[in-house]
């Protein structure tokens, strides 16, 4: 492993020399499709993993099989899906799924584990990402039981809209109520009132963005 891309983990400086040299042998860059699982119940282990590229996304899935999403992982994320974790905590069967096509940074977990039990900096940035992860989950379930659809959705669509630069957002409604964490029935109906009031235009797989200031004002409510 070239050290350049090594030198993107966030505790490569914290390594010591026979870490860093560790960590040149065994780690490995793997790349997935959109719909690989990277994590799952029937999904083995793979260890600390740094998205070079790409997007995937964290969810619970109930046993009537809705989906709610946890958090999302974009390009220089990192997650430790070895040895639980926050999800593995979790009762409900939990996934972590490519959405994008990923380029992924795998430190294995036999190794991960070594890292932190000799290495205190590595150890600490163990347990202050595992908080992160716990404080993104514990934000999304609020939301989920808290926060109203429209809310839910105009902020989706307006972080979207900051993500990509593009008022077009190819989506389908089924994969919209993934992203709020409610049912395509609903999101359809919700659109449906936007596009009344001028915010949005709702075209086949995609829903164009037409008035950012009152979706803003309704993502702030």
């Amino acid at each position: 492993m070239k050290t350049e891309t090594l030198e993107k983990l966030p505790y490569w400086k914290d390594l010591t020399e026979r870490e860093k040299q560790q960590a040149a042998e065994a780690a490995y860059i793997r790349r997935y499709k959109p719909g690989e699982l990277l994590f799952g119940p029937d999904v083995e282990s793979v260890g600390m993993i740094h998205l070079l590229s790409g997007a995937s996304r964290a969810y619970l899935l109930s046993d009537e099989g809705r989906e709610v999403t946890l958090f999302r992982l974009g390009e220089e994320d990192n997650c430790i899906i070895s040895a639980a974790s926050v999800l593995a905590q979790i009762s409900f069967e939990s996934y972590m799924v490519v959405e994008q096509p990923a380029s992924i940074l795998i430190v294995p977990v036999e190794l991960f584990g070594e890292f932190c039990e000799k290495n205190t900096q590595v150890r600490c940035f163990a347990y202050e990402l595992a908080t992160r992860r716990f404080s993104q989950v514990v934000a999304a379930i609020e939301q989920t039981l808290f926060s109203r659809l429209d809310k839910r959705l105009a902020n989706y669509l307006i972080q979207t809209y900051r993500n990509t630069g593009s008022r077009e957002i190819r989506m389908t409604q089924e994969e919209l109520a993934r992203q709020v964490n409610s049912v395509r029935e609903t999101v359809g109906r919700m659109l449906k009132r936007f596009a009344g009031e001028g915010m949005i235009e709702n075209r086949r797989g995609t829903v164009v963005l037409k008035d950012l200031a009152k979706l803003e004002k309704i993502a702030k409510k």
